[in-house]
């Protein structure tokens, strides 16, 4: 171990995770002519859109694919190739990435196969990181500015049920296909969960169903039943709605607000905007698929906007297939059976949680910066007032791409590093913060997977104007 003593000036920088956000952030900031060092764990980039990662931190489905057009991912200077499908696979997502980085001469920035272990605060604006090589020397760094961008879902959140199960559980983190992690042919299996994950899975496993019972017990390749427990209602938007992608009408988070948009949020409240919003969006999805209750599920108590976005183009075929068996919560666990809420038990093997992540920092101390109950607030979703140098890029639930929230968040965070615009003081973004987070949770449903949710176009909106803001505070210092 090299002594912290001895530690030399490195490149101003220093961005945590070669992700789609990192990658992102690395090629903004290096273009507007910083020097950047981006430390990756894996020995390749893309993170959770990597099938395989070594990282040991993302794991993907064999058959992922987004649940946003490609028009909501790509890049505002490098659009995605017309070929690629318009709800890529993740091959396809990785390949424009690596493209990307090709492109703009990322990798070359991107130490891999290097842990961050360690992250603290020297002085404002002074950050040392412990850093373990790839020959497993550890070394100490100092940087000047610390990007965080390591992602929100590698920390699986598995749900606690009363009683015990014999049967075999993981999360969907870990879910490859039917046969991967656990073999589930033959199996009775149940999906927990009302997300995108669970819906995928489900639909995965549903569509595999052994509809012949006659076959063979060693020939069947699929489970012999498919349960989808969810505790709460939502709204399922299929992922096209006839000849249009459902967010076809959103605006791209880098393209700037026009007129009617900024006199629509300046002059009409928030709450009618949002009303306005929710009436079309369930009028939309009730004349496509249906009230959920139709196939069984529970019907949502909230309005469409107060969750993140549930898109699946496939689960209601299953449903009225009869390839998935619609359940409510699971309240007791007893060996090899699962008692659902309405009184129901079915004998079960397999228990696939898809129940979300917890915002994991493994590389500050807890007492200094964590995320308990998954909450943490920060200025614009990037910065801790009382921490200067510090930023955080894709720490978002959007609902839309991240890809493009990163890019947005890191030209402002460019901006910033090199003094072009001011931020506010301390005591200014203290009060911001908090004004935005009380704002934003009466917007989103109260539980662990809202508490960094965004409404893109609200978000790109306010940044933008923020951006303008800081320019002119900028001007006023000089």
């Amino acid at each position: 171990m090299r002594n912290a003593s001895t530690t030399e000036k490195k490149p101003c920088v220093a961005i945590v995770g070669a992700g789609t956000s990192g990658v992102v952030c690395a090629k903004v900031l290096s273009q507007q002519g910083l020097d950047v060092v981006v430390f990756e764990k894996g020995s390749q980039l893309g993170g959770l859109w990597r099938f395989g990662n070594d990282n040991g931190m993302s794991s993907i489905y064999r058959s992922l694919h987004i649940n946003t057009s490609k028009r909501m991912m790509q890049l505002s200077d490098f659009p995605m190739p017309a070929h690629i499908a318009e709800y890529p696979s993740h091959t396809e997502i990785i390949e424009y990435f690596e493209s990307y980085a090709e492109a703009f001469n990322v990798r070359a920035l991107i130490r891999f196969n290097t842990e961050v272990l360690h992250i603290s605060k020297v002085s404002q604006g002074q950050w040392l990181m412990k850093i373990c090589q790839p020959d497993g020397q550890v070394e100490v760094q100092e940087f000047e500015h610390v990007v965080i961008a390591n992602g929100h879902h590698w920390n699986p959140r598995m749900v606690k049920f009363p009683g015990h199960f014999n049967g075999q559980q993981f999360h969907a983190h870990h879910y490859v296909d039917i046969k991967s992690p656990v073999n589930m042919a033959g199996k009775r299996v149940v999906v927990i969960g009302a997300g995108n994950s669970a819906m995928d899975i489900a639909s995965e496993l549903g569509q595999a169903l052994r509809m012949d019972m006659s076959t063979p017990a060693d020939q069947v390749t699929g489970p012999v039943k498919v349960i989808l427990s969810q505790r709460s209602g939502v709204w399922i938007a299929p992922k096209v709605l006839g000849n249009i992608a459902q967010d076809s009408k959103v605006r791209h988070p880098m393209t700037r607000p026009g007129l009617m948009e900024k006199l629509r949020r300046r002059y009409v409240p928030r709450a009618l905007r949002t009303k306005a919003y929710n009436l079309i969006a369930e009028h939309l999805i009730r004349s496509v698929a249906g009230d959920p209750s139709r196939v069984g599920l529970k019907q949502p108590v909230e309005p469409y906007s107060y969750r993140h976005g549930t898109i699946s183009q496939d689960i209601h075929s299953r449903l009225i297939h009869g390839d998935i068996v619609p359940k409510g919560n699971i309240t007791e666990l007893r060996g090899d059976t699962v008692v659902f809420e309405d009184g129901s038990q079915e004998r079960v093997d397999v228990l696939v949680h898809c129940s979300g992540y917890r915002i994991t920092f493994p590389f500050f101390d807890a007492n200094f910066i964590s995320a308990p109950n998954n909450d943490i607030a920060l200025w614009q979703r990037m910065v801790l007032p009382q921490h200067q140098g510090l930023y955080f890029v894709g720490l978002v639930q959007p609902k839309c791409s991240m890809m493009p929230v990163a890019e947005l968040q890191s030209s402002f965070l460019a901006d910033a590093i090199l003094g072009r615009i001011a931020l506010p003081n301390p005591e200014t973004m203290e009060r911001e913060m908090h004004q935005a987070y009380e704002a934003a949770k009466s917007g989103f449903t109260r539980s662990e997977s809202h508490t960094i949710q965004i409404d893109c176009e609200e978000y790109s909106h306010d940044l933008f104007a923020q951006w303008e803001q800081c320019l002119r505070l900028q001007k006023k210092a000089a």
